[in-house]
C-alpha cells in the first residue's frame, strides 16, 4: 500500500479467533513504526471502556462499514478514541468488517493524516483487496485453530508432533522420563456433597496449581483423567535424569504449596478443605499412538506408569502428600527419607518408597 503511495497513517486488523484464553489479536500498524506489531487481545480486554466506546465493537456488531471525516469540525466523532486521532493530526478513518471462513469476524482500520483525507478510488481499491484479505485470514486462522486445539488438548510437544505427522496407530518411541501422577483426594465425596457442576470450578482450581508448577519446571501435562493428572519430564540431550527427577519434585512441591494456600483460603470462606497425593518415578517408557482406527491417543505405556500409579495410590494409603521411588530418591540426598518396601500389584519386585523430610 505504501509503495502505491496510499498516504496510510495507521492501519489495525482485528482478528477474533477461537481460543481457550484469548480473544483474538491485534496487528498494529503506524507510520512510526519500521514494522507491525501483533499482540494478543485477552477476554477481559472486551469488557473495558477501551473496547466497548470503540468503533472496533461497532464494526463486530453491526457489520457495517464505518467512515469519519476527522477533519470536518461538524462531523459527530461517535467514539472517544476518534477525538485522539483528530488531536494527533489524522483526517480521515474508514473501517471495514471482514468475515471470513465459517461465521469468522475481522476488522480492518485505516486512517491518513493526508488533508483532504482518502479518495473515492482509494476506497475503492480497499475493497479490491478484501477478497484475497479474507482468503488469507481464512487460511492463517485454521492454522491457528488447529495449532491451539492440539496443544490445548494433547499439550505442546505432542501437539507440535502430531501436526508434523505422528498420527499413525502404533506410532511411537522409547523415551526416558520422571513420571508425575496426581490426584485429588475425597473427589468423590466432594462431588456428591456440593454437585458436578460446582466441582468442575473446584477442578480447574486444582488443576491451576498443578499444572503451573509443572510447565514452571518444563515438563508435559500429557492427559487429565477425572480428578488425577499424568506429565512427563523428559530426558534427553538437555536434561538429564538427575535434572528431571529434581525439576518433578520441585514441581511437586510447588504444586503442593500452592494447594495448601488455595485450601486455606476455601477453608477461610467455610468451603471444603482440598488434598492431594503426588507420585514421582523415574523410567522408561512409550510415547506414541495407541487407540482405533480413527480415533487415537498420544500417551506413554510401560510398567514405569503402572509403579508411578502404584505409589500413587500409596499417597492415599499413607495420607502422604508425595511420594516417590528410589530412582528418585537418589538425586536428593539428605532430602529424603523412606517408609519401607512395598509389594505392589502387577510389580514383580517390592519397591522401597521415599518421602521428603522437608518441603520447599
Amino acid at each position: 500500500m505504501r509503495e502505491a503511495e496510499l498516504p496510510l497513517a495507521r492501519v489495525n486488523l482485528g482478528v477474533f479467533a477461537l481460543h481457550p484464553e484469548i480473544a483474538g489479536y491485534a496487528v498494529l500498524w503506524t507510520d512510526a513504526m519500521e514494522a507491525a506489531l501483533e499482540v494478543p487481545v485477552r477476554r477481559e480486554d472486551t469488557l473495558t471502556p477501551t473496547y466497548l466506546e470503540s468503533p472496533i465493537r461497532a464494526l463486530v456488531d453491526l457489520r457495517q462499514p464505518l467512515r469519519y471525516r476527522l477533519e470536518d469540525p461538524e462531523e459527530a466523532l461517535d467514539f472517544p478514541v476518534l477525538r485522539e486521532f483528530r488531536e494527533a493530526g489524522h483526517t480521515d478513518y474508514v473501517g471495514f468488517p471482514l468475515s471470513y471462513g465459517d461465521g469468522g469476524i475481522a476488522v480492518l482500520t485505516f486512517s491518513t493524516a493526508r488533508p483532504g483525507g482518502f479518495r473515492d478510488e482509494e476506497i475503492m481499491g480497499f475493497h479490491r483487496l478484501f477478497p484475497i484479505l479474507k482468503l488469507l485470514i481464512n487460511v492463517t486462522e485454521t492454522q491457528r485453530l488447529a495449532k491451539t486445539v492440539l496443544r490445548t488438548y494433547l499439550g505442546r510437544e505432542t501437539g507440535s508432533r502430531v501436526l508434523a505427522g505422528e498420527i499413525l496407530r502404533g506410532q511411537g518411541e522409547e523415551i526416558e522420563a520422571a513420571l508425575w501422577l496426581c490426584d485429588l483426594r475425597d473427589f468423590t465425596a466432594m462431588t456428591a456433597r456440593i454437585g458436578s457442576p460446582a466441582m468442575i470450578e473446584v477442578m480447574n482450581a486444582y488443576f491451576d496449581c498443578m499444572a503451573e508448577a509443572v510447565w514452571e519446571e518444563g515438563g508435559e501435562i500429557l492427559k487429565f483423567m477425572g480428578d488425577a493428572m499424568l506429565a512427563v519430564f523428559r530426558i534427553d540431550d538437555t536434561r538429564s535424569v538427575e535434572s528431571a527427577a529434581r525439576s518433578g519434585v520441585e514441581a511437586a512441591n510447588r504444586a503442593l504449596n500452592r494447594l495448601e494456600k488455595l485450601s486455606d483460603q476455601r477453608s477461610s470462606e467455610w468451603e471444603l478443605p482440598l488434598r492431594a497425593g503426588i507420585a514421582l518415578h523415574v523410567g522408561t517408557v512409550v510415547y506414541g499412538n495407541i487407540g482405533a482406527s480413527s480415533r487415537l491417543d498420544f500417551t506413554v505405556m510401560g510398567s514405569a506408569v503402572n509403579l508411578v500409579a502404584r505409589i500413587q495410590h500409596l499417597t492415599g494409603t499413607k495420607n502422604e502428600p508425595l511420594l516417590f521411588s528410589r530412582g528418585v530418591a537418589q538425586y536428593l540426598p539428605g532430602e529424603v527419607e523412606s517408609i519401607g518396601v512395598h509389594q505392589f500389584k502387577g510389580v514383580p519386585r517390592p519397591v522401597e518408597v521415599f518421602r521428603s523430610v522437608r518441603r520447599s
